[in-house]
């Protein structure tokens, strides 16, 4: 697993923001699902079945992160697996990625009432043994949400059907399709739907990609100074920003931080146009705003030299 990856599962696995994409997904932003109603799950998904040569097949695998949600919504409470996954990158086998992992959360359920019910040998009829699932039994409901935290369009297959070629329209009715449910940061209309540093993170990774809408996006909105410090970390790894970040800060404010950086990025640029004998130092300094001596000092910190010294 990459940094990135490594990463977006670290920051997502945090109960508040995993109920607040749950929200946003499930309940269109409103709040239904508490942080407090969440369950860790393990994420390695194994499941055992008998080949026809009757030898012991094993499948696993291992998801991102998987949580145990209890929902009370319209007077009524039940239990609902969500397993989220993190996409840095485009997944162009994502539907079959998730419906395999689906399966198996699936499987493991039928496999652990089959154990029940040999222990408390209590299967009522043959087919209920040969099935290991009574006709009482139930399924919890299994959830994929594929997150794509990712600065592109996505560009890959939403379902199974769209990873198909030409299929005749006969023939299509008869093959089981596979959705995908996918949060991509370039398709968000309503930010605020968002009670968490997500919302913000969303914003950026949509404007990454164009400066002005970028400071458009930070004027307008105040949440921007005042983020927590693993957003604005986010911020930087998932949308290639350079905002300073202190340890110590519970907040950030990412629209001083943005300035900074467009401020570095200026003297950075005047740096290398006098180190390579484009620009004068003394019509530097006047672009920066400061005396020949303090933009000289400022440049040999930053580690470049005058042409004439070099």
């Amino acid at each position: 697993m990459g940094v990135k990856d490594s990463k977006a599962k670290e920051y997502i696995s945090d109960n508040a923001r995993f109920s607040d994409l749950c929200n946003y997904v499930l309940f269109d932003g409103n709040k239904v699902i508490n942080p407090n109603s969440l369950v860790e799950k393990d994420t390695t998904q194994v499941l055992s079945v008998f080949g026809i040569d009757k030898k012991q097949l094993v499948l696993q695998k291992w998801r991102d992160i998987l949580k145990n949600v209890t929902i009370k919504y319209a007077d009524d409470m039940y239990l609902v697996l969500i397993g989220i996954e993190n996409q840095t990158d485009v997944h162009y086998a994502m539907p079959v990625k998730a419906m395999i992992y689906d399966a198996l959360s699936y499987g493991q359920q039928i496999n652990d009432a089959k154990r029940s019910h040999e222990k408390e040998k209590d299967y009522g009829s043959s087919a209920e043994f040969l099935s290991g699932f009574t006709k009482k039994d139930k399924l919890v409901p299994v959830i994929t949400i594929t997150v794509y935290m990712g600065t592109d369009n996505w560009d890959g297959p939403r379902s199974l059907y769209e990873m198909m070629g030409n299929i005749d329209k006969n023939i299509l009715p008869y093959v089981s399709d596979y959705k995908i449910n996918l949060v991509e940061p370039e398709k968000i209309t309503d930010f605020t739907k968002f009670e968490t540093g997500l919302g913000q993170l969303f914003e950026i990774l949509q404007n990454a990609s164009d400066k002005n809408k970028m400071e458009s996006v930070l004027k307008k909105d105040p949440a921007f100074k005042k983020i927590d410090r693993e957003t604005a970390a986010a911020i930087n790894l998932f949308a290639g920003m350079n905002l300073k970040v202190n340890e110590k800060d519970e907040v950030v404010d990412v629209c001083k931080a943005w300035e900074e950086q467009k401020e570095c990025g200026k003297m950075e640029m005047l740096y290398s146009l006098v180190q390579d004998g484009t620009l004068k130092a003394d019509k530097a300094a006047d672009k920066a705003n400061l005396t020949v001596t303090q933009f000289v000092d400022s440049m040999n910190k930053a580690g470049y030299k005058i042409q004439s010294t070099i």
